[in-house]
């Protein structure tokens, strides 16, 4: 919901005697830490827009509510093409990240969800491959006149029907998209922001803000 992203090697080798070298590495190892943290930031973030009733689990009834709350607010049932297609995605998202779910009781804790990316059960490649899927059908599903776009009231029913009920999140998220400010996203630059949520080493990044509120 492209390329599979890869988190940088961490610094360059350190020669034998010269300090500053050993210096520049040094920092350039911080420098890593800090993107990782920034990417375990994201998965949270990512774990609570999923978690839709904030009750600490994933579960497919959070994967299935976020899908009929998109079309309901595009005024679509849950029953028609746009919606059931946003559902299969979602269930193939499900599908995947249940393998986190250590003790099989069908939900995903927040500690699961972490510890499967540390531990390589759960891929951010692989996720956010499936992710972009759901992002595709997503935005098909809100751009209702097919011209390609999204304007900033399609794009925040998007944030409001996955239960991302603040409107400064969506309002932020679509002011860092929109670089040209005409008012419109097309749908490579949504997807390449999507991406960015995945993967954002720094601020800067795209996608880095999609979830943040500021």
């Amino acid at each position: 919901m492209s390329g599979e992203p890869r988190i940088p090697a961490a610094g360059r080798s350190v020669p034998s005697v010269r300090f500053p070298e050993v210096q520049r590495d040094i920092h350039g190892r911080k420098a890593l830490v800090m993107s990782e943290h920034m990417q375990v930031d994201n998965i949270d973030r990512i774990f609570t827009v999923i978690d839709l009733d904030g009750n600490g689990e994933i579960s497919l009834d959070d994967f299935g509510a976020m899908a009929r709350g998109v079309g309901r607010e595009f005024e679509l049932e849950a029953g028609s093409p746009e919606v059931q297609r946003l559902l299969e995605a979602y269930q193939d998202v499900w599908d995947y990240i249940r393998g986190a779910d250590v003790d099989v009781d069908d939900v995903v804790t927040k500690a699961e969800f972490r510890q499967a990316h540390e531990t390589g059960r759960l891929s951010t490649s692989e996720l956010l491959e499936k992710w972009q899927v759901v992002s595709r059908c997503a935005f098909d599903l809100a751009d209702q006149d097919g011209d390609g776009y999204l304007d900033e009231d399609e794009f925040a029913g998007i944030y409001r029907g996955a239960g991302v009920t603040d409107p400064q999140v969506a309002a932020i998220a679509f002011g860092a998209m929109d670089v040209d400010s005409d008012g419109h996203l097309d749908r490579d630059e949504f997807l390449a922001n999507v991406r960015g949520l995945f993967t954002a080493t720094d601020e800067s990044t795209k996608g880095a803000r999609m979830l943040s509120g500021n």
